[in-house]
């Protein structure tokens, strides 16, 4: 797996404290958390034992790649 993408509405809470470690700890490399409440995309990277290393909270007005296909390039506030 390169990607995963989680969609929470009533569950962000659990997803970003419970699922979104256990998909480190399972070493997938990059998790991308779309907050629906909030219209809010959570990136998590470089994942290990303890978490992911790296996470960004691109804005809305940004566009994001995922690592494993850099040339497809989303605008963030597409996902809504």
């Amino acid at each position: 797996m390169l990607l995963l993408i989680e969609v929470a509405d009533s569950s962000l809470r659990f997803d970003r404290e419970v699922r979104v470690p256990l998909y480190a700890r399972h070493l997938i490399p990059e998790v991308w958390l779309l907050d629906l409440k909030h219209k809010r995309l959570e990136v998590y990277r470089d994942p290990g034992p303890e978490g992911h290393r790296q996470v960004l909270l691109p804005d809305r007005g940004q566009r994001i790649a995922p690592l494993a296909l850099p040339e497809v390039e989303i605008a963030v506030a597409d996902l809504w």
